[in-house]
């Protein structure tokens, strides 16, 4: 932990005191081909799904999962679609009705809603306890401002927009929603972002009624600290952790402050971390952002905040993890979260972390490990299932990508995106397979659901979820179920409280007899209960649901 006796160092203003897309002018230059590199895929275990599905540049996705109902999933990126040279920003946007699976059309959003602004740019899709979605801009005009459109019909549609700052330059923001139960901003919505002109820093703001109305920009950032690319998340009491990076030409320091009444104020920031500044050739800004995430999920590592960054530290640039037990004051020494040999001089970057709601952590990021050269990269993906203690990696890529760009108006991009909630990984890439300047968002289909074993596939007469077996137990039991047709199964644990504290399926099934083990291991003796939903297929669709207890004794 880096406290430097409370003194923010002196920093190097010209990293983080211009928005990207002015440093990406400045610093344009184009990359790579693949040369004679020809990879072997032979053996990966992911299905690869091209969202954007355009003969247009498309990047900096974001991508959200539907707490209400996660078969609804819903990723937005910049879309070049409308121009390339001179370059015409907008933004694009697509949803899937089978947990990321497979995807609608890329639709663009209605940039006339914001009257006076013609263009977006920087995609951020979020999601409400209501099941509606939002994409949150950096509206084009005469200046940068920021704007979010809203979704009603599960992000078929945007058909309405808000204005939400327009007092500066308005880039690099994030939105996330206030999921936690008990907490007194339940339901929020914020946004935090970085204000490059007039009251400059990293400022937030709040909606209470849906994403209409927006608060006046508070300040997170000190006057003393600089830097951009913050990312926020929700604690156990409705705290609102920040973290950005700033710093020197030789040194990235990576901020955190919180605010414990909704938003209202923040404490003092804190540089909690830091390492030697790490050369990104795919990124004409040369930066790449830190991620952070909470563990509300009531289990074994309840209240944890895990923050994850790259820097160089090692020689060249890696992916580390930090966190924290107790709400931000202490964080653990730096973890390395990829596991290619150290200082051998490849490519990691623009890590995203995602927390599940059974506290399982999930960070996607480029690595070039299994390339010829650091412009040539593949998406990876780490997960922990012990707190952050470990990560198995794994590639997802099917291809890799090159890294090129058009002009200097159209870059590789800034960062990339996953979520991850009811036992399914949703990861967002911007990618370039197919040759050229044709970045697209990719996607790879991942399912993390406890293995079910199918007892017979005769055709049940009716709907039915027995009592586990044994019960009372330490530490595993057996939970069967019954659906006479093909359904989507949702099989989830509650504590006594309420709280969901492991989904054990979120998957369309075929009619048959199941079982499936949940292991109570990493949580305390008393009463759970287990929830079966089944959603019937076809024109007369309906939904059964029943409940059981069951007792974990240690």
């Amino acid at each position: 932990m880096f406290l430097f006796n409370g003194v923010i160092p002196a920093q190097t203003p010209e990293r983080f005191s211009r928005p990207l897309d002015e440093i990406a002018e400045k610093n344009f230059k184009k990359y790579n081909s693949f040369s004679d590199y020809i990879p072997d895929y032979s053996n990966l275990s992911f299905t690869n799904y091209n969202i954007s599905r355009d003969s247009f540049p498309q990047n900096e996705p974001s991508v959200k999962i539907s707490k209400k109902n996660p078969l609804r999933v819903v990723a937005a990126y910049r879309d070049f679609s409308a121009g390339v040279n001179p370059a015409n920003r907008r933004v694009g946007y697509s949803y899937s009705a089978d947990g990321g699976v497979t995807w609608s059309a890329n639709k663009l959003l209605d940039s006339t809603l914001i009257p006076g602004y013609p263009r977006n740019s920087d995609p951020v899709v979020a999601v409400d306890t209501a099941g509606n979605f939002y994409i949150s801009v950096v509206t084009i005009g005469q200046n940068l401002a920021l704007a979010v459109y809203k979704s009603t019909d599960g992000g078929v549609t945007f058909p309405n927009a808000y204005m939400v700052a327009n007092n500066g330059t308005e880039d690099k923001e994030w939105m996330e929603t206030d999921f936690t139960p008990g907490s007194p901003y339940y339901n929020n919505l914020y946004i935090s972002w970085t204000r490059f002109s007039g009251n400059a820093g990293i400022k937030l703001t709040k909606s209470v009624n849906s994403g209409v109305n927006w608060t006046n920009a508070v300040d997170v950032a000190d006057p003393s600290s600089q830097g951009q690319g913050s990312d926020l998340a929700i604690g156990l009491d409705g705290e609102i952790y920040v973290t950005w990076v700033g710093g020197t030409a030789s040194l990235d320091y990576i901020y955190f402050d919180k605010s414990t009444d909704g938003g209202n104020s923040f404490g003092t920031d804190r540089i909690i971390q830091q390492g030697n500044t790490p050369f990104i050739p795919i990124t004409s800004s040369g930066i790449t952002f830190p991620s952070i995430d909470t563990d509300v999920s009531g289990g074994a590592f309840n209240g944890n905040i895990y923050l994850v960054w790259c820097d160089a530290t090692n020689g060249d640039p890696d992916i580390f993890l930090t966190k924290s037990t107790n709400r931000g004051v202490n964080w653990t020494a730096p973890l390395r979260v990829n596991n290619d040999p150290v200082g051998n001089n490849k490519l990691q970057c623009w890590p995203w972390i995602a927390v599940s709601d059974s506290g399982d952590i999930a960070v996607l990021y480029y690595d070039s490990r299994n390339t010829p050269n650091n412009n040539i990269v593949e998406a990876w993906l780490a997960v922990s299932n012990d707190g952050g203690l470990s990560f198995k990696n794994s590639v997802l890529s099917s291809a890799p990508s090159t890294t090129n760009q058009p002009n200097s108006a159209i870059r590789f991009g800034d960062y990339i995106c996953v979520d991850y909630y009811g036992g399914r990984i949703v990861p967002v890439w911007t990618d370039q397979r197919t040759g050229g300047f044709d970045m697209e968002c990719y996607t790879a289909i991942v399912n993390t659901t406890v293995n079910i074993s199918q007892q017979s596939n005769s055709v049940p007469s009716g709907f039915e979820l027995r009592q586990n077996y044994p019960n009372p137990f330490n530490p595993e039991t057996k939970i069967s179920y019954s659906i006479p047709e093909r359904s989507f199964v949702s099989l989830k644990v509650f504590n006594s409280i309420g709280m969901e504290v492991s989904a054990l399926a979120e998957q369309f099934q075929n009619s048959g007899n199941y079982e499936v083990k949940w292991s109570g291991e990493s949580y305390g003796s008393g009463i759970y209960f287990y929830r079966l939903t089944v959603t019937t297929e076809g024109m007369n669709t309906k939904e059964l649901a029943e409940t059981r207890k069951m007792i974990l004794l240690k």
